[in-house]
């Protein structure tokens, strides 16, 4: 069943429910590209201009200025929220762990989020659970499965996997195993509409690489290298190298795991979360509701359950916020030991 029948499914039968139904990525037949193409990055952004109407639409990816690339990374992560907000009409949540040092930083990431297509982690993660108490072993299919839901966000695999899995459960299982206090199932059974936070995301990805859940190094490696094979797009021809891809040029060894949906209460929710270094050292996790913004009125509403939103302009608003904010947060490219200031 496609994720539209599905979600016109639950309106008719939610017929009392004010909250609308939101859908992530739209699937679409398109090829899959192998390799990841070079990202330029300037070495200098120009200025916002406005765009009439006191709406501002950035011509190239933030970040401001108000960001202090010589400060240390706590400040930076709480000018980048702050300038986020005033600048770009987004809240946003951040929370970064150096795994050898144990230092933790973190900004507003105990708001809640929905997750879009990070739920697909949490079906993954449960497949590998069932898997290693060999409840229920993994195919060649089911392997299938996993790396096109990973690799490339593949909305179809996940219903798949979630139905067989039992749906909303699973997520209740995940919380309950890796500690995710903050993080809920769907109330209308939709897997993109589970909600977490940043800070729930970064014990997770811990939890997984620690082996928390006793799966093993094989099924964690297995795991994390499909996270580190995410392809350029989605499935659906969405651009899914927004945040931590794009705003990590210099990061030869990232793994990660990207959402992105609309609308929900008319605002973009995008989120780049991740593993950086050939030893997984840091995680990071940024997540933003985002106002819909536009130039001027030719485009449509950005629905996702009923629109190609490849080519929106307000999605591409939001993305650029993404990748400025990691940009933001580590201006070298790369994430180094931020007890020392960048830049």
């Amino acid at each position: 069943m496609s994720r539209l029948i599905r979600c016109l499914t639950v309106m008719v039968l939610l017929l009392g429910a004010t909250q609308a139904c939101t859908i992530p990525e739209t699937n679409s037949v398109v090829d899959i590209p192998v390799t990841s193409p070079a990202v330029a990055t300037p070495d200098v952004l120009p200025a916002e201009e406005p765009a009439g109407d006191g709406v501002t639409v950035s011509p190239e990816p933030f970040p401001s200025a108000r960001v202090p690339v010589s400060a240390h990374l706590a400040e930076r992560i709480s000018a980048a929220v702050a300038t986020a907000a005033a600048e770009r009409g987004a809240d946003v949540s951040i929370a970064v762990l150096d795994r050898a040092t144990g230092s933790y930083l973190e900004d507003a990431a105990t708001e809640p989020v929905e997750t879009a297509s990070l739920a697909k982690l949490f079906v993954a993660a449960q497949m590998y659970h069932l898997d290693a108490l060999g409840e229920r072993p993994l195919s060649d299919f089911d392997r299938l499965l996993l790396k096109r839901m990973l690799e490339s966000s593949d909305d179809d695999a996940a219903n798949t996997l979630w139905d067989d899995l039992g749906g909303s459960d699973l997520v209740v299982d995940i919380a309950r195993r890796y500690g995710l206090a903050a993080t809920a199932p769907p109330g209308d059974g939709l897997w993109w509409n589970t909600e977490t936070t940043a800070a729930d995301l970064v014990t997770f990805y811990t939890g997984l690489l620690d082996d928390r859940d006793g799966l093993g190094p094989g099924r964690i490696a297995e795991f994390v290298g499909y996270l580190r094979a995410s392809t350029p797009e989605g499935i659906d021809g969405y651009d899914q190298r927004f945040g931590i891809p794009d705003g990590l040029p210099g990061e030869n060894v990232v793994g990660v795991k990207q959402g992105w949906m609309c609308c929900v209460g008319d605002r973009w929710i995008h989120a780049s979360t991740g593993v950086i270094g050939e030893d997984n050292r840091y995680i990071v996790t940024v997540a933003s509701r985002e106002d819909i913004r536009y130039e001027d009125d030719e485009e449509s509403y950005p629905d996702t359950a009923i629109t190609d939103v490849t080519e929106d302009s307000s999605a591409q608003h939001a993305r650029d916020t993404m990748t400025g904010i990691v940009k933001s947060l580590f201006p070298t490219g790369v994430v180094d030991d931020w007890t020392q200031p960048q830049g």
